[in-house]
């Protein structure tokens, strides 16, 4: 399928195509909203293990028209992400930088403020892309993870947000625990949210976390 070409009204008398969810690449997917007319901020968006980019979007969607944000979703090169410490060379690192470049070229995108986002393992990936890239994310939102791999040169002004449950089945809190006294220890300051659910993105963390992560 041939990549989507983003464009902003012309003016505010110009109708508007409603927004719909594009291909930017063979495994990416870009969510518009049709009310952004100039720069707006980037959510990238990593599915968990197993899981498809395009549902994954989905579940955003409501909130990118509300906060006027822009979403990209990519499919891992696998069932998963890679679980090792993100490299240039990694098919993961390559597509994802790739759908954000492509992206860029079409949509009024604030390069200022890109998120990296993710759940389970992509919350996991999120974190330690995040860390590797931090000229790329300014802001790491990380929704029940299990392990972040830390670069050896590191910002610690990056903008951290990790919610995890007290009670994760999938991913012990104990580990996030771990995780999270680490990063503390390398400097870094996340924001932590702990709630009492399942594996699950908690809702009402959810609009926190978009809140911290789209903050001027």
């Amino acid at each position: 399928m041939a990549s989507a070409v983003f464009a902003a009204p012309a003016s505010p008398a110009t109708a508007r195509t409603p927004a719909i969810v594009q291909h930017v690449s063979t495994n990416a997917f870009a969510y518009v909203p049709a009310t952004i007319t100039g720069p707006a901020p980037l959510i990238v968006v990593l599915h968990g293990a197993g899981g498809d980019a395009r549902y994954f979007l989905d579940q955003f969607k409501h909130d990118a028209d509300q906060r006027g944000a822009i979403l990209l979703s990519v499919q891992s090169s696998g069932r998963t992400w890679a679980q090792r410490r993100p490299t240039d060379d990694e098919a993961d690192v390559a597509n994802i930088k790739a759908a954000i470049a492509q992206l860029t070229a079409k949509a009024p995108i604030d390069r200022s403020r890109t998120t990296v986002l993710g759940f389970s393992d992509g919350a996991s990936y999120a974190l330690s892309i995040g860390m590797a890239y931090p000229g790329l994310f300014r802001t790491i939102v990380a929704f029940s993870p299990g392990y972040a791999f830390a670069p050896s040169d590191i910002d610690t002004e990056q903008r951290i947000f990790i919610a995890h449950s007290r009670r994760d089945p999938i991913l012990p809190a104990a580990n996030a625990r771990d995780m999270i006294e680490g990063l503390e220890g390398a400097g870094y300051s996340p924001v932590v949210h702990w709630f009492n659910g399942g594996h699950e993105i908690d809702p009402q963390l959810k609009n926190a976390a978009l809140d911290f992560a789209l903050a001027p």
